[in-house]
């Protein structure tokens, strides 16, 4: 077996590094991302590789996937992005390559990790869909990596072999799923490598973008709330949703963190509340008090 050449092996670890710091939002380094308060973009170094000046994630939320896209599944099926979206349930969108040389095999062995933590299940609470971004990968390559992955997860997700769908499609459809995503990769023929980030896309049963995740891990409480919100009330427990009343979603350190003024606001009904249940007694005793205090009036006899 032939060695990578010292060079090449040098400039793959160093594009590698470039896209971690590129999907984990880093101040000096970090993918565009339009920003869910301000909208705002944070452009890429000047000092990153120029393979990856291109790679980038434009968080495009309250966009919608079209259901009618054509894929090919892991047994060589023709499904439609419908099939994985379906109206009941959140579906995770992550974009990928099986020969992908590092940065794929990072992200989808955390994200594995993470839904092992995880106690909703995909299949029953939501889906899973991972595109190939190679239009030349074949379904036989697309099963390979699926077994891989859904193995990890198979002892706390029994169904993920059917919640979890990986994918291959043709370029247009390639082109217009990672479009509407904000997915922006670059090809290099030389070394017949894809540079891309690290993404989570989060859709709601409808199949409309509520949450994008571009860090390499995920921390399984995030990976939760992502879905109960994407979930639309569908996903989770009362519980779920009100602690996602009180946190937000920051773009910045790609987590959510919480509300200050909700706490505050939450606290200070709390407060009140307390106050009313201890002045109720004091307040119920004092009215019967002076009931009994008050004589009662004596009528008196019409006759005498």
């Amino acid at each position: 077996m032939t060695k990578p050449e010292p060079n090449r092996s040098l400039r793959t670890l160093l594009i590698f590094l470039a896209l971690v710091l590129l999907s984990t939002n880093d101040p000096t380094g970090s993918a565009r991302a339009q920003g869910l308060q301000g909208n705002e973009n944070v452009s890429l170094n000047d000092s990153v590789p120029r393979e990856v000046e291109n790679v980038t994630v434009v968080q495009n939320l309250g966009d919608s996937v079209s259901l009618k896209l054509k894929l090919t599944d892991s047994r060589g099926r023709e499904v439609e992005t419908g099939y994985f979206i379906d109206g009941n349930k959140p579906t995770i969108i992550t974009l990928n390559y099986s020969d992908c040389p590092m940065l794929c095999n990072v992200q989808l062995n955390q994200l594995a990790k993470s839904l092992g933590e995880l106690d909703l299940q995909i299949g029953e609470d939501f889906q899973i869909l991972t595109v190939s971004i190679d239009p030349k990968e074949t379904s036989e390559k697309a099963r390979e990596t699926k077994q891989k992955y859904v193995q990890q997860v198979l002892k706390q997700h029994p169904k993920a072999d059917e919640g979890w769908g990986f994918c291959t499609a043709e370029q247009p459809v390639i082109t217009e799923i990672a479009s509407t995503l904000g997915f922006e990769y670059t090809f290099d023929e030389k070394s017949g490598e894809y540079y891309h980030p690290a993404m989570l896309a989060f859709l709601s049963p409808e199949g409309v973008i509520s949450r994008y995740s571009l860090a390499v891990a995920f921390e399984p409480s995030d990976l939760r709330k992502a879905l109960v919100e994407a979930g639309e009330g569908t996903v989770g427990t009362p519980v779920d949703q009100f602690v996602l009343w009180c946190f937000s979603y920051d773009p910045t350190s790609n987590s959510y963190v919480p509300e200050a003024w909700k706490i505050m606001r939450l606290a200070g009904a709390a407060t009140v509340c307390l106050m009313l249940a201890c002045l109720a007694p004091y307040w119920i005793g004092r009215k019967r008090s002076s009931n009994q205090d008050t004589p009662t009036p004596v009528l008196e006899d019409p006759t005498n």
